[in-house]
């Protein structure tokens, strides 16, 4: 592998693993090499195999063990096109993520209301909880903020919607290293969550819906304002539209956006 930027060669690592998965090199239920193995034979550092790893794990392709190591789980399920196109994340790329996320969450939040067992919701409100802790601790919270996006997915009830979402989780996870440097962003991120989790656990969908589109409306008015030439990557020309948010306690507007 030649010498190249840190994002560079994480996202070869990330395309190179896949693509043994993909043609059948690595089976499902196989053990992979080592992290430090795989860093050898692809020329690189462990840090960007060990991401690599949780990310391909996160896309459900391997399941890492601690204590016995990384396995194959599934083969690719959706175009190699579509990982690609997140792994060269930019600003466009992650406005078209939000884009997608605005169609899908919002209504994700309020069948998770309406669907979800006593103990789905409790998860959600838990980790919820601890994104708070994390932040207080001056701790990154990219653990509780994926899962808690993908327990709502699941106590929603809709296998497709849950499975369009999973298929979204890498491109989050890619999405969220451009959104984390947003001004004021973890403080925005940590209030938003924390109402999502108690529209949830109150049963309420329409406030949970709301506050979901507030989210992800939030998040693409703050990239639009440090990026303003973006909004030439949206076809409609205009990123958002300001949520009305009914009976639910104030918000400022925010400089920074919810993941």
């Amino acid at each position: 592998m030649p010498p190249a930027s840190g994002q560079q060669v994480y996202n070869a690592v990330v395309e190179a693993i896949q693509q043994r998965i993909a043609d059948g090199e690595w089976q499902p239920g196989q053990r992979l090499p080592s992290i430090a193995q795989l860093a050898q034979e692809l020329g690189t550092s462990t840090g960007p195999v060990r991401e690599a790893a949780r990310v391909l794990a996160s896309r459900g392709l391997l399941r890492i063990e601690h204590g016995r190591g990384i396995f194959v789980t599934a083969v690719p399920d959706l175009p190699l096109d579509l990982y690609r196109h997140f792994q060269r994340v930019d600003t466009g790329s992650v406005l078209e993520l939000f884009e997608a996320r605005r169609v899908l969450e919002p209504e994700l939040a309020a069948l998770a209301a309406e669907r979800g067992t006593d103990a789905e919701i409790q998860t959600i409100y838990e980790l919820a909880v601890a994104m708070e802790q994390s932040v207080e601790a001056g701790q990154d919270f990219v653990e509780p903020d994926i899962q808690f996006h993908q327990k709502i997915a699941a106590a929603a009830r809709n296998a497709v919607l849950a499975g369009i979402m999973a298929g979204l989780n890498d491109a989050i996870l890619e999405g969220r290293r451009l959104t984390v440097q947003l001004p004021g962003m973890t403080p925005r991120a940590v209030r938003y969550h924390r109402l999502i989790a108690e529209a949830i656990r109150d049963r309420r969908p329409l406030q949970a819906r709301l506050l979901m589109l507030a989210h992800v409306n939030d998040a693409i008015d703050s990239l639009l304002s440090v990026h303003p030439g973006a909004r030439n990557n949206l076809h409609s020309g205009q990123a958002s539209s300001s949520a009305v948010i009914i009976g639910s306690p104030a918000l400022e507007r925010p400089h920074g956006a919810p993941s």
